[in-house]
């Protein structure tokens, strides 16, 4: 049930961006784009390199440098591990002692908006190699980490796993087009993310905080439709 919940959420979204867009005319005019893809956020610290899958609409004119596109992308739950100190439960007298705490993130949603700039001219037309950079931001719509069973052996932690938080980043980076058509292009990006975390649990005794979404490398790879003409 939780799932449908989530499903039908990141669909509404979607659902309301695509309206927004078209009473902002962003769609009315040739070269609009649609992309299906998935990114790599490869950001260690125990979290690996989880695999997101995104669905993304944007606008493309080939008479333009610039381009723009907004993405919604589902990264579904996956697990994190961080070394730490702790008081062990059955002696509260005792020292501290290291702790691995490990569990699983709860599934995020993430909204990103993306300005980019064709480095190459195409004036004349497609060009099969279309290098560009781009810049954007991210919203975290939804995600957190779930409860790590070190809590029911380990109390008074160095390090404290948030379960809630606003997460906001932004991104650069660059990538290029593979055009097969002028409709149809393999794209692909490589960039940096910085993420910014505010805890919401309300840790209030100084300890630092573990995020379940924080600063990647990120390396994605979508196939890319563009409509030309209205």
């Amino acid at each position: 049930m939780k799932k449908i919940q989530i499903l039908f959420m990141l669909l509404s979204f979607a659902a309301i961006a695509n309206a927004q867009y078209k009473k902002a005319s962003f769609f009315t005019k040739g070269g609009r784009t649609y992309t299906l893809g998935a990114t790599t956020h490869i950001m260690c610290d125990g979290k690996g390199a989880p695999i997101g899958f995104f669905f993304s609409g944007g606008k493309d004119n080939t008479e333009k440098r610039l381009f723009r596109w907004y993405e919604f992308v589902v990264l579904p739950a996956f697990t994190y591990s961080y070394q730490t100190m702790g008081i062990n439960n059955t002696n509260y007298s005792g020292p501290k002692e290291p702790v691995t705490v490990s569990g699983k993130t709860k599934m995020h949603i993430i909204y990103n908006f993306n300005v980019g700039y064709h480095l190459l001219d195409r004036s004349e037309g497609e060009k099969k190699l279309t290098p560009y950079v781009f810049a954007g931001l991210n919203l975290v719509v939804f995600g957190g980490s779930n409860y790590a069973p070190a809590y029911d052996t380990h109390s008074e932690l160095d390090k404290n796993v948030s379960l809630e938080a606003f997460s906001a980043g932004i991104r650069a980076g660059a990538g290029t087009l593979l055009n097969f058509t002028d409709k149809l292009a393999l794209k692909l990006d490589v960039g940096y993310n910085i993420q910014f975390n505010k805890n919401r649990d309300g840790y209030n005794n100084g300890t630092q905080v573990y995020y379940a979404f924080t600063n990647h490398i990120l390396v994605s790879s979508g196939i890319r439709f563009r409509f030309i003409e209205d």
